[in-house]
């Protein structure tokens, strides 16, 4: 009796674990879109790969989660209506959770602390921060939380680029004379080309939290994020993503 009993639990045991294996097959093939122009969270290096902070923690939380998935390469504007329209199931983009964003699409646990910064060129002495953007030019990505703040919280003049390095050459040519950033990508882009000759004020004037948004058709794949992201926090593996990025400071 006491076999047949043991046999029994061995049974169940293996019909949860077939069941767990079926259920993450059932969340396959995932495909992740992002805007493949902000580093250093996203970008194409010089051998066509997608590298960057996001390809880096996506990969380790699917790898986690037990899923594979495919990236999608898009434009950042129109990103969230494609991802609400089932173009993709899910976005990993440095995407600020917004209350307007989260009416059509879910987000994930927060796993990146953000704030709008805004960059010069070196020898500008006259605009140290929101108050001397009044009718000065200020360039930003079309679409971002950058965007937002500037047209909400500013009188500046806003030109909107496709791509969030448009407007930081458009700075270094003088078409503008400032932009704004996400404060890491700012900082990023300064540091990574000299010759633009920039300088980022060291101000941070919104605070921002980076989610995974999620197709609201999708809870299963939202739920499978959430503890992938979960389990990479416990084990370490965020925090050596992050250092590769952003240092221990």
């Amino acid at each position: 009796m006491k076999k047949y009993y043991g046999l029994m639990i061995l049974v169940l045991l293996a019909g949860v674990v077939l069941g767990a294996c079926a259920e993450q097959e059932d969340l396959g093939p995932v495909m992740i879109g992002l805007n493949a122009e902000y580093p250093p969270f996203e970008n194409v290096d010089e051998d066509g790969n997608l590298v960057g902070f996001d390809v880096d923690l996506m990969t380790a939380i699917a790898e986690e989660a037990g899923f594979e998935f495919e990236w999608v390469n898009t434009r950042w504007d129109g990103i969230f209506v494609a991802l609400a329209s089932g173009e993709f199931d899910a976005v990993i983009s440095a995407a600020t959770i917004t209350d307007e964003r989260a009416e059509t699409v879910d987000f994930s646990d927060p796993y990146f602390d953000a704030g709008q910064a805004i960059t010069v060129r070196a020898d500008t002495t006259d605009i140290l921060g929101p108050d001397d953007l009044s009718g000065v030019k200020v360039g930003v990505q079309l679409g971002t939380t950058g965007d937002i703040w500037l047209s909400e919280e500013t009188d500046a003049e806003v030109v909107r680029y496709d791509e969030n390095t448009l407007a930081f050459q458009a700075l270094a040519n003088g078409d503008v004379d400032a932009a704004v950033a996400d404060n890491t990508t700012a900082i990023e882009i300064v540091k990574a080309n000299p010759e633009m000759n920039l300088k980022f004020l060291p101000d941070v004037y919104t605070k921002e939290q980076y989610g995974i948004a999620v197709n609201k058709d999708r809870p299963d794949l939202l739920e499978a994020i959430n503890e992938g992201l979960a389990a990479i926090r416990e084990n370490g593996t965020y925090d050596e993503i992050y250092d590769k990025y952003f240092g221990t400071e």
